[in-house]
């Protein structure tokens, strides 16, 4: 191997119900330590002793505290475009887009409790180009959301500007959503997803 390549460590894929255990003790001990403490201050140590594990079984698992981010962040976004997907590919007749676009935002405040956690994957989406390259492929499926929301209730216009309308509205909710955790603003975040609501349903009319 060139001596100027850098070796990628190899991590092990837990298989038996024990070494599955073992990881989710080890990401559950790094959220908590994470939002408490912050990710400067959090070592792979902390994160081993507060798992019940070694630190070296710690590391076999996870390349480094920043492998176990990503996973937590794989994790925090499968659990709002799941059951988003979910609600968008079920859409019918009897849909309205004002009760469709309250259960988007509902979800997605759901998961936007640990204020702390939001702030560290925008601090390493910001610095880490891996960790973005995963941001960006969540954000295609989030536009693919929005099309389908623009293809169900959109007008003829709204559905000719498809990629754009679609885009916007990526932006849209997600500011709604973000509000005071990566947009400093001084409004609520309840009164952001209000305005945003009746934005979007005056904009597809």
């Amino acid at each position: 191997m060139p001596a100027n390549k850098k070796e990628i460590k190899k991590v092990r894929v837990p298989k038996q119900i024990r070494s599955k255990e073992k990881v989710d003790r080890i990401i559950s001990s790094a959220r908590v330590l994470f939002s408490k403490n912050g990710y400067a201050k959090t070592t792979m140590a902390k994160i081993a002793d507060g798992a019940d594990v070694s630190t070296g079984t710690a590391y076999s698992y996870f390349a480094d505290k920043n492998d176990i981010l990503k996973k937590i962040f794989e994790e925090h976004v499968e659990s709002i475009f799941q059951p988003t997907e979910k609600l968008i590919d079920s859409l019918n007749n009897k849909s309205t887009l004002r009760k469709t676009l309250e259960k988007l935002i509902d979800n997605a405040l759901r998961s936007n409790e640990e204020v702390e956690m939001h702030r560290i994957f925008l601090e390493q989406i910001l610095k880490d180009i891996h960790f973005k390259s995963i941001v960006d492929g969540y954000c295609m499926r989030g536009l693919e959301i929005c099309k389908k929301l623009v293809l169900q209730f959109g007008s003829k216009k709204v559905k000719k500007d498809l990629e754009a309308s679609a885009q916007v509205i990526v932006g849209l909710l997600d500011f709604c959503t973000h509000v005071n955790i990566y947009y400093p603003s001084r409004i609520s975040r309840e009164k952001a997803c209000d305005v945003g609501i009746e934005m979007i349903i005056a904009y597809f009319k």
